[in-house]
């Protein structure tokens, strides 16, 4: 049996060569915690990942990371490259919101692209034989 991940927390994580790091983490709430998946796991995975930058008049931004364009899922983090880590109840507030605001436009924007191409989708098989072709065997037998 395959345990699947059933938990999600917002981490943030100063990861080497990367920086500063917020995204979700996964976990099973049945055989661990999020601080084991962070610190025990030779690796783990954090979804949408978005920059920390220090702006000097608007204090810390965040900003979706470059690999967040790169990857349409996660990318894995190796636990050694981690020097710290904040869990999701001690991120300050104002930085915890710019990073949901993101994801739900992200979201947002990518619900509205799978509506297009579903409706731009048409609901027949191409006539030049591009769907599938049901034949009856019936109709087959009698030739």
């Amino acid at each position: 049996m395959k345990l699947k991940q059933n938990a999600r927390e917002i981490v943030l994580a100063e990861i080497d060569g990367l920086g500063l790091i917020m995204g979700e983490i996964r976990y099973n709430r049945q055989t661990e915690t999020v601080i084991f998946a962070l610190e025990k796991g030779a690796f783990f995975d954090l979804y949408f990942p978005c920059a920390i930058v220090y702006d000097q008049q608007r204090g810390p931004v965040v900003h979706p990371h470059l690999l967040t364009a790169l990857t349409t899922s996660s990318i894995r983090v190796q636990r050694s490259k981690v020097s710290c880590f904040i869990l999701e109840h001690d991120i300050n507030p104002e930085v915890f919101k710019q990073y949901q605001d993101i994801v739900m436009a992200v979201t947002a924007r990518q619900d509205m692209a799978g509506r297009v191409l579903k409706e731009e989708k048409p609901d027949r098989p191409d006539p030049q034989g591009g769907g599938p072709r049901v034949i009856p065997i019936d109709r087959k037998k009698g030739k």
